[in-house]
C-alpha cells in the first residue's frame, strides 16, 4: 500500500532511520528518556524511502499497543546496540494513536 506523500523535510534523526547501513530495524528496542519503553515492530516509508513512522510494541498480553511513533521523535539510532531513542517519556509515548495521521 503506497502511503501518502508529504511536503515536510526528513529531520537528522529521520535521515539517520532511513540509512542504508544500519537503519532501524524490526525487533530493535525503543527507549524513551525515562526507560524502555518495547520493540519496533514495523518501519513506515514515505514513497521516498525516508522514514516516516515507526510502529512500537508496548506491553504484554491483553495490555499490548501498537502506538505509532513519528520519526520527529527519534533523538538517535545507536546501531551497535539495535536501539532507538525517543524524545518524551513512556507513559506520554503509549498513549499516542495507534493508526497513522491523515494527510491532505
Amino acid at each position: 500500500m503506497p502511503w501518502p506523500r508529504t511536503s515536510r523535510s526528513a529531520s537528522p534523526a529521520c535521515s539517520e532511520i532511513a540509512a542504508v547501513d544500519r537503519p532501524a530495524a524490526v525487533g530493535d528496542e525503543v527507549v524513551a528518556q525515562d526507560g524502555s519503553l518495547g520493540r519496533v515492530e514495523q518501519v513506515i516509508r514515505f514513497e521516498t524511502r525516508a522514514a516516516a513512522h515507526l510502529v512500537v510494541t508496548v506491553g504484554r498480553g491483553l495490555g499490548r499497543r501498537y502506538p505509532v511513533v513519528p520519526c520527529s521523535l527519534v533523538t538517535a539510532v545507536d546501531r551497535g546496540s539495535r536501539r532507538v531513542h525517543l524524545r518524551g517519556r513512556r507513559e506520554s509515548l503509549r498513549r499516542l494513536s495507534e493508526t497513522l495521521p491523515l494527510v491532505v
